[in-house]
């Protein structure tokens, strides 16, 4: 259970590393979420940003004190589908919560190179392998050009 200043103990970044193995696993070469070392960068936006420390707070409460989890030893203690249950379980009793847990997972999974990279998504700068551009078409400003002005001049 996270402290009261909402920072992860030992225990906690534990469960949430095979949290987010869970909710992201390994495909091919590319590591499960938990195994990516995401953690930090979680904690950190977590941090920053109140709405995902409180739901992080509340998602890791939820697994600590759920009575399934508790008594067969813990998350850690429970086999995958067991896991996979108890997050279900917490998605459909704070989904709210889950939901921003789910995001802050997926924010720091989808900012990583090498998952780019797996996904096939093009990074860096849009130009100058950005979208191409048709030539200029002058035409377009004809009609405009003979308008009569319906402004006035500004003042010298």
């Amino acid at each position: 259970m996270p402290t009261r200043e909402g920072t992860l103990t030992d225990s906690d970044r534990r469960n949430m590393r095979v949290v987010m193995d869970r909710i992201i696993p390994a495909v091919d070469d590319l590591p499960g979420a938990g195994s990516m070392g995401l953690l930090d960068e979680i904690e950190r936006m977590a941090t920053d940003h109140e709405r995902y420390r409180r739901s992080l707070v509340r998602f890791l409460d939820a697994l600590t004190m759920d009575m399934s989890v508790e008594v067969a030893g813990g998350f850690l203690a429970l086999d995958g589908e067991q896991q996979d249950e108890a997050i279900r379980e917490i998605e459909n009793t704070i989904s709210g919560d889950f939901s921003n847990v789910l995001e802050v997972v997926y924010l720091a999974y989808y900012s990583r190179p090498d998952v780019h990279k797996r996904i096939g998504w093009r990074t860096g700068p849009l130009q100058p392998l950005g979208f191409t551009l048709p030539p200029w078409d002058e035409s377009i400003l004809e009609t405009i050009k003979k308008r009569e002005p319906f402004w006035r001049q500004a003042p010298d």
